[in-house]
């Protein structure tokens, strides 16, 4: 008798395990734009690209106040590897930051991290996300992109609307 209440606890409890690890998998692969996730999927756009704009917040940056870099991380024979560091340097914390970066018509990004992105002709635009749009006063955030093409030094920069 022992055997068959331990047996059906056993069970109940395999049962309960298996819906809760469904459940999860299911919120896993629907979850929304405002999570963490380290690869953001490349979006395509046509037409011309937008015009400069600082994030939607107001506590957008004086110009000088925040900063970005570019480096290219790897390259390999078809494509390139690059990081951008964005860079707070006023003494208020920073919310919401967009670097645009003009990039030759020869490359083609293929996937991005750290932010969310918008490609464009000869464009990339890159947002902050949910989880790392706040940043403090001296800190860096850094997100980066995979590319084809040649890894070249981007033809202008901008961070918040302001040269970077």
């Amino acid at each position: 008798m022992w055997h068959l209440t331990r047996d059906r606890v056993l069970m109940i409890t395999a049962a309960v395990m298996t819906v809760v690890a469904g459940t999860m998998t299911v919120l896993y692969l629907t979850k929304g734009s405002n999570s963490p996730n380290p690869i953001s999927p490349v979006a395509r756009a046509s037409g011309p690209p937008p015009k400069s704009a600082a994030p939607s917040d107001p506590a957008t940056a004086k110009p000088g106040t925040v900063k970005a870099a570019y480096a290219v991380r790897s390259k390999w024979k078809d494509g390139f590897n690059a990081e951008v560091t964005v860079t707070n340097l006023g003494s208020q914390p920073l919310m919401g930051w967009m670097v645009q970066l003009d990039l030759p018509k020869t490359v083609d990004v293929t996937s991005t991290w750290g932010a969310t992105t918008q490609v464009l002709p000869g464009r990339l635009i890159m947002r902050s996300q949910a989880y790392n749009t706040y940043l403090e006063a001296g800190g860096a955030i850094r997100m980066g992109f995979e590319a084809k093409g040649d890894a070249a030094q981007p033809t202008s920069c901008s961070v918040n609307g302001s040269p970077c």
